[in-house]
């Protein structure tokens, strides 16, 4: 057994010399087999066709699928045979001479002005916003565009690298030079003329100022003045009313400094013809308001005669002295009419408000 374990009986006979069994071509086992009909990642990766643009499909065992070389691309030809007239002109360096036309295209918009490309040189130019138009211009987007095909004039610059230009100063449709002398200015009348003195050149001369004439007006007579208003120190009653003021409503009537609320149990007895109600307890309070407005009455009345702010039943505390010279204190009730349209009555008689 242990002899045998060391060489494989498929392949390694005993009657054959060693020699021999080392040249001689071993046969494959059953996992080789397997493992060269289905090939591998890298394998099926190098056969999988190169540009195809149909689903990769697994190739069958024993199966090579023939690689497809890519599409070849034409090289691009060039025109040799172009004249050298049509091709586009080198651009130059230097900076355009003052007092030249050219025509440009606008390549950016700044709220100070444009920026100008100018045709056959590399630097660009300025349109200052006060260059673009005669009249005075708020946005420079209301006269050019991002774009547009202008002419332009090269301005006298302080600096020699950058180069100022004008609008204004060319015909947009003929390129002719206007200068750089001011628009005309506007005078009256159908002939052009104006009684306004002008000096040699066109301009308004200084002169004095003259006053304007003026009718004379009228003299009125005088009339008597009217007496200053004197100040008023009499009272107004704002302060009370703001402190004498319940749930919005002002009242129309304030405490005593003697009111006290009473030691006895008085009682208010009322009656609908002759049959006596649950009568009010009053000694509750310094003070009972009787009327029809309930966010500040105490005992609401509900009659078409009452006012809203009727009467005031006031417990106050009074002295008395009797003949002996003794002096006594009680508290009284009294009752107060507050201004009521249909007045109140005591055992008949109406009271004074």
């Amino acid at each position: 057994r242990s002899a045998s374990r060391g060489r494989d009986r498929r392949t390694d006979r005993p009657d054959e010399p060693r020699e021999e069994r080392r040249g001689r071509r071993r046969s494959p086992s059953p996992q080789e087999r397997q493992r060269r009909r289905s090939p591998s990642s890298e394998d099926s990766r190098d056969r999988r066709p190169r540009y195809s643009r149909s689903p990769r499909r697994r190739p069958s065992p024993g199966r090579r699928i023939p690689r497809r070389s890519p599409p070849r691309r034409s090289s691009p030809q060039l025109d040799l045979e172009r004249p050298r007239s049509d091709r586009r002109p080198a651009l130059s360096d230097d900076v355009p001479p003052p007092g030249a036309i050219l025509l440009g295209r606008v390549v950016s918009i700044r709220p100070f002005g444009a920026f100008i490309a100018l045709d056959g040189y590399l630097k660009h130019g300025l349109v200052h916003i006060s260059q673009l138009a005669k009249q005075r211009v708020e946005r420079v987007e209301d006269v050019v565009k991002d774009g547009d095909a202008v002419k332009v004039k090269v301005l006298q610059s302080d600096d020699a690298q950058k180069v100022s230009l004008s609008l204004l100063q060319v015909d947009q449709l003929t390129g002719e030079d206007l200068g750089d002398e001011p628009p005309p200015r506007r005078r009256g009348g159908p002939a052009g003329d104006d009684d306004i003195p002008r000096n040699a050149d066109g301009s308004y001369a200084w002169g004095t100022l003259q006053p304007l004439e003026r009718e004379p007006e009228a003299e009125e007579p005088d009339a008597p003045a009217e007496p200053k208003a004197k100040p008023n120190f009499a009272r107004t009653g704002k302060l009370a009313e703001e402190s004498n003021k319940v749930n919005g409503v002002v009242l129309k009537w304030s405490e005593p400094p003697d009111a006290m609320r009473p030691t006895k149990h008085w009682r208010l007895y009322v009656f609908k013809g002759n049959e006596s109600l649950e009568p009010y307890h009053v000694h509750r309070q310094t003070a009972y308001l009787l009327g029809r407005e309930r966010r500040v009455c105490d005992i609401p009345l509900d009659h078409p005669s009452c006012s809203s702010q009727h009467s005031v039943l006031q417990f106050r505390l009074t002295s008395k002295t009797d003949a002996a010279g003794n002096t006594t204190k009680l508290v009284r009730p009294y009752l107060l009419d507050l201004g009521s349209t249909n007045g109140s009555f005591i055992n008949g008689e109406r009271i004074e408000p």
